[in-house]
């Protein structure tokens, strides 16, 4: 069993499917990227990086005890018409999946290649590698 696996055990099987599914098409989409694993104190979240470190985060699944939220680390740039995308703040911008179909929709597929274009890039390409991150104190989530 995975890090990601055991931190998703205690999520209901539809949140677990939307997550694990959600991640295999984010990785078929943005190879070779590095992923972010973190069990959190109120979601578990895979998040994906060129740069192999928490710097170079720009998108990653938030799982949450009832829903997985596709969140943009820089999503306030992104030219988003269709105002698919919630939030205020003057950085990151989010998406309630329904299932992880909704990262097959060719909008949100164009939004998430707007992003990783923007994302910070070594000048040689990363090896694929997990790097995984505990957060210490009480969990607020399953």
């Amino acid at each position: 069993m995975s890090d990601l696996d055991a931190f998703l055990a205690p999520y209901p099987a539809h949140v677990r499917h939307t997550m694990l599914d959600g991640r295999g098409i984010l990785l078929k989409m943005l190879e070779p990227v590095g992923e972010l694993h973190y069990d959190a104190t109120s979601a578990v979240c895979a998040g994906f990086s060129y740069t192999g470190d928490l710097k170079g985060l720009f998108v990653n699944l938030a799982a949450y005890s009832d829903h997985v939220t596709l969140v943009f680390a820089h999503g306030a740039k992104l030219i988003d018409i269709e105002r698919k995308l919630n939030g205020k703040g003057a950085q990151v911008r989010h998406l309630r999946l329904g299932t992880a179909e909704t990262l097959r929709d060719p909008y949100v597929q164009g939004l998430i290649v707007q992003a990783a274009a923007q994302a910070p890039r070594p000048d040689v390409p990363i090896e694929y590698g997990i790097l995984v991150k505990v957060y210490d104190g009480p969990k607020r989530r399953p």
